[in-house]
């Protein structure tokens, strides 16, 4: 746990201080794209590579996931699991009206939105 909590702390310490700000491009709006019932959208680490998914999935399946990354012991799929967290805690505050960079994905409440042309 101790190795995950480091991982956690260097990841969204770059992500802070690396990351330029976004702004939202004019004329573009979420398209939002329902998940099935039972699912929603959550953020998921990789398992191959750095970075996260955006998938219509279950909590339980999201919990797998994330559990098989950090017993991995593997340095980028942890990081994968920080960043997959704060992304999911970034998306809490999208509505299907909120200004949106063209091309980004987000969970929009149970739903994964994509920001497209107006």
């Amino acid at each position: 746990m101790g190795r995950f909590l480091v991982a956690l702390a260097v990841v969204l310490g770059f992500a802070v201080l690396s990351t330029p700000l976004a702004h939202a491009a004019p004329g573009t709006r979420w398209e939002i794209a329902p998940c099935a019932s039972g699912s929603k959208a959550l953020w998921l680490p990789r398992v191959d590579k750095f970075g996260t998914d955006l998938s219509c999935t279950t909590e339980e399946a999201r919990s797998a996931a994330v559990k098989a990354a950090v017993d991995s012991g593997s340095p980028k799929r942890m990081a994968n699991v920080a960043i997959a967290a704060a992304q999911q805690l970034s998306d809490k505050s999208l509505t299907a009206t909120s200004p949106c960079v063209l091309g980004a994905k987000g969970a929009i409440g149970e739903a994964i939105g994509t920001c497209v042309a107006a």
